[in-house]
């Protein structure tokens, strides 16, 4: 049968909604959908599985209801907050679970994604749909956003340029959500922050390099990487055209100083305004050199005060809207003077982070952290700037160390509590 199955094109793992079924597991995975029907062509279906439908006759669609069944991905397993409530100890358990899960599935399936993608696999696209679906999802539970923010942890990838596609799909649907965007629409804009860069594979390595010093006829070539992803992707049939128009458009900035195409203003769509402002952000704060990585703060503090002619000035604040004023891998000096490093964003009360605390005598492998929501002493003073952190200071909470961990504390923070 050629079926049609009606839905999202994230809802299902398939490179298009339309097809021709082939074999027995596509129906397994059909019905693993939870549709309510799927719409079936007979004059495209193949002679003996339908009815014969005259050649004089229009296109006709017959609807088959499927069989639902339980769907054990991550996707359904998140639930929405609660309006107007703070979280309870078994929220926050249930969102660390579920950050956890999110966080390993998505280090899984990251490195082999792209290698499959590079090649023109069907299944590296089937696990990019996977990964932006369930972070979707994921991310419409208060708690659970406010874990996963800056989440991935470098030593568990196989390459920056993989921790950045994913900080970037991520933070990109976050920032999304504070415009009206429908939900499909936040996934094609992670599906494009996800697969940005994949053009800079078919860019020579002597070039990725050297990005800082290059020279005029390189600059043009590494200028290329997005038409490269675009020929890339456009292998995958009825890959969505929003995504590669993001793709395309997200070096350009407001000024007109971007390329390839050196559009500028109203030119630009919103969703290429929040990828290519959050890919600035991230670039920021985990820049190839480490001497040149700032902190969280400092680079939204640099967007919002020196870049506004590159950025949409209302992209900016909607990011510092979604991250806080102390964004996750922020250090901050608190009221009884100790350093802590922000691990959180906690969406109900900004001010208030889950904090792991400097103490260099502590037990590696159970360092002291603090949740700020819970009690009213200590508060964050201010943030830190990188340049002013102690050698040991900020080797304490180098990145690579802790980003990852904020899960685990998260999860063991909720169960005392809960214990209490």
């Amino acid at each position: 049968m050629y079926v049609d199955l009606n839905c999202s094109w994230f809802k299902h793992p398939f490179p298009r909604r339309s097809f021709r079924i082939a074999s027995q597991g596509q129906i397994r995975t059909i019905c693993g959908l939870g549709l309510a029907t799927v719409l079936v062509y007979p004059r495209e279906s193949d002679p003996d599985t339908t009815t014969d439908t005259p050649s004089t006759s229009p296109p006709s669609i017959s609807e088959t209801t499927t069989k639902t069944g339980p769907d054990t991905t991550l996707v359904d397993q998140a639930s929405p907050s609660r309006n107007g409530s703070l979280p309870t100890p078994s929220d926050y358990h249930q969102a660390g679970e579920l950050a956890s899960e999110a966080y390993r599935q998505v280090i899984q399936r990251s490195s082999e994604m792209m290698r499959e993608l590079a090649t023109g696999s069907p299944e590296g696209l089937r696990n990019a749909k996977v990964m932006i679906n369930g972070l979707s999802t994921l991310l419409t539970n208060t708690e659970a956003a406010g874990m996963v923010a800056s989440a991935f942890n470098p030593e568990d990838l196989d390459s920056l340029n993989i921790l950045h596609a994913l900080n970037v799909a991520t933070l990109s649907m976050m920032v999304a959500q504070h415009f009206d965007i429908e939900q499909d629409s936040i996934q094609l804009i992670g599906m494009a922050g996800l697969l940005l860069d994949i053009g800079e594979q078919r860019i020579p390595n002597r070039i990725l390099r050297n990005r800082s010093n290059l020279s005029h006829r390189e600059t043009r070539e590494y200028h290329l990487h997005p038409y490269h992803a675009i020929d890339m992707l456009r292998r995958y049939p009825g890959f969505p055209e929003e995504v590669l128009d993001i793709i395309r458009s997200h070096h350009e900035r407001l000024d007109g100083s971007g390329y390839p195409e050196k559009l500028k203003g109203e030119q630009i769509p919103l969703p290429v305004r929040i990828i290519s402002a959050v890919d600035q952000y991230d670039s920021l704060i985990n820049h190839p050199n480490p001497k040149q990585a700032v902190s969280p703060a400092e680079a939204l503090s640099r967007m919002y005060k020196h870049q506004q002619h590159l950025f949409a000035p209302d992209v900016v604040v909607a990011m510092i809207q979604t991250f806080g004023v102390y964004p996750p891998g922020t250090v901050v000096t608190l009221s009884d003077g100790s350093l802590g490093l922000v691990l959180n964003i906690n969406f109900e009360i900004r001010l208030k982070p889950l904090v792991l605390i400097y103490d260099p005598a502590a037990s590696k492998d159970s360092p002291p952290t603090i949740d700020l929501s819970l009690q009213s002493e200590p508060t964050i003073v201010r943030a830190m700037s990188r340049a002013e952190l102690p050698c040991a200071v900020a080797e304490y909470f180098h990145l690579k160390r802790w980003t990852g961990y904020f899960i685990q504390s998260s999860m063991r923070t909720a169960r005392e509590e809960t214990a209490t």
